[in-house]
């Protein structure tokens, strides 16, 4: 649905959109005996991404010495993976583990009827000041022993809301403008926490490690793979990003030989805003190994017509 109101000064669109992606590749088991292999690499895979797109373009103001452009933009995503297997609805088959951290296993499962990358760990256990018990798990299938059974699937790093926004204005030979944007609803596993949150990563073993602050917040002694299991290092890593903001100056002709000169000033990566404890909630598939921060880039320039 296109629309345009005032002259085209309000203009938008809405789409919905259902889209499939078939015949995805997956390691699939095979019978004793049928191949050289216990697995086949074979386009078994299906994924559904289905939602809606919001777009809308205003010009609030509009004469010859002042201009405004604003643009805004919202999609809703919905991703399910719908089938992994030759057998539809194969209610046996375990899923693919995948998520991988630098020191610590698989955090995630690519499972029928959940988002692509989804979190498949340990519900941590706290104590009654809201603390984490370390290495305490709830026995979420009530045998009495903690095991990969008691493992369940939460959020995903796949956020389902985005929002964008941009606007331009120009007055006499001013000019300036930013770009925005955000996503809401997607999960980092925080591997830095999970991996330095102990008194052993600061004291080690014969000299001093290079621990984090976040220590105090959990007390816990020594990581173990079952600790860093827990989906206690799952944070929101939902966020609003100025990714650019730019000021400019027009100075018209400064002599016969050159027709105008413009001076810009601009930052990239002004700043961000989250919740998110880590260095940056845009990691890659949703784990947090570390990654090099973004720049802050701060940018003067001229540009000459002749």
């Amino acid at each position: 649905l296109d629309f345009g109101f005032l002259r085209n000064r309000i203009n938008g669109s809405i789409d919905f959109y259902v889209r499939e992606s078939k015949d995805l590749l997956n390691a699939i088991p095979q019978a004793a005996g049928t191949n050289f292999s216990a697995y086949v690499l074979a386009n078994v895979g299906t994924l559904r991404n289905s939602g809606v797109e919001f777009t809308l373009n205003t010009q609030p103001v509009a004469t010859e010495k002042v201009s405004l452009d604003v643009n805004f933009n919202y999609t809703y995503n919905k991703n399910e993976i719908t089938n992994l297997t030759v057998i539809p609805d194969d209610p046996t088959y375990p899923g693919i583990p995948t998520g991988g951290t630098q020191s610590n296993g698989n955090t995630q499962l690519h499972y029928v009827g959940y988002p692509r990358n989804t979190f498949y760990l340990y519900q941590q256990v706290y104590d009654t000041n809201g603390k984490p018990l370390e290495g305490v798990f709830v026995d979420r299938n009530g045998d009495g022993n903690i095991t990969t059974d008691d493992k369940y699937l939460n959020h995903s790093a796949v956020g389902q809301h985005m929002f964008g926004l941009s606007s331009n204005l120009a007055v006499n030979k001013w000019s300036g403008g930013f770009v925005a944007r955000a996503i809401v609803g997607n999960y980092l596993y925080n591997n830095v926490f999970a991996d330095r949150s102990t008194r052993t990563a600061i004291t080690g073993a014969y000299t001093l490690g290079n621990g984090i602050s976040n220590y105090f917040n959990t007390g816990f002694t020594q990581g173990t793979s079952i600790s860093a299991m827990s989906d206690l290092w799952v944070e929101n890593a939902s966020f609003i990003r100025m990714d650019n903001i730019f000021v400019g100056y027009n100075f018209g002709s400064l002599t016969k030989y050159i027709s105008s000169v413009r001076a810009i000033a601009s930052v990239q990566n002004a700043f961000i805003i989250t919740k998110y404890k880590g260095l940056d909630p845009e990691a890659n598939n949703g784990i947090d190994n570390n990654i090099y921060p973004r720049p802050r880039i701060f940018t003067l320039g001229l540009n000459f017509d002749f």
